[in-house]
């Protein structure tokens, strides 16, 4: 099918108020929006949506335990069965969940095929593209600002503690907001076993920040 940007879409549209809900300037139905597009043939879509991707695909890898040298062929790789399944995307649900769980299923597979166990990484902070970090900052608030990237590198290194599963579990609940239901569905789990998975794991975070000074896990 060719795209038309002249032509309304009939497939992704709901109408709230009297008002096609894909006109409505939100985030909310982005991805949606970006996904019927590439697959009605819009050639501007597919790369809006990897780079709306970017950031958070790279950082989800990155908390999951992907080790360096793998996280641009994941990339790629999780991109290219975006792309070879968005004939069975289903506009009337969002795009988000979607494909996080292509995201998820796919790092579960790349650290099963590894064996990848523990990758507690060194607190020392390293820029992504490999440059030096900034001189210390002395600036007003910058001991709470030092305290806040203390803690971010510790719960790091405690997530990368958690079992793989367990670690996947927080990243999609409480980094990446996705309902338990979609996550139970994106790692094939039943939903109480993600909910035990979420429990144990905030236990485990939780005793760990105490025990350290950085207060509770939230």
């Amino acid at each position: 099918m060719n795209y038309d940007p002249s032509q309304p879409r009939q497939d992704a549209t709901t109408r709230k108020n009297g008002v096609d809900t894909c006109d409505l300037p939100t985030d909310v139905d982005a991805e949606a929006d970006l996904l019927v597009r590439h697959r009605e043939g819009d050639p501007t879509a597919f790369p809006a949506l990897v780079e709306r991707y970017r950031r958070p695909v790279w950082a989800y890898l990155g908390r999951s335990g992907v080790e360096d040298s793998a996280r641009e062929d994941l990339f790629q790789e999780i991109f290219i069965k975006v792309h070879r399944a968005v004939g069975r995307f289903d506009a009337a649900r969002p795009g988000h969940p979607w494909i996080f769980t292509i995201v998820a299923n796919t790092v579960r597979n790349h650290l099963r095929k590894t064996r990848v166990r523990q990758l507690v990484r060194a607190a020392r902070p390293v820029r992504e593209d490999g440059t030096e970090p900034e001189p210390a900052d002395t600036s007003p608030g910058a001991e709470r600002r030092t305290a806040a990237r203390e803690a971010a590198v510790f719960v790091q290194e405690q997530l990368q503690r958690l079992k793989p599963i367990q670690r996947q579990v927080v990243l999609l609940v409480c980094v990446e907001r996705l309902p338990q239901k979609d996550v139970a569905e994106a790692l094939e789990l039943p939903l109480n076993t993600v909910k035990t998975h979420l429990r144990r794991s905030r236990l485990q975070l939780g005793r760990a920040l105490v025990d350290n000074g950085f207060g509770g896990w939230s």
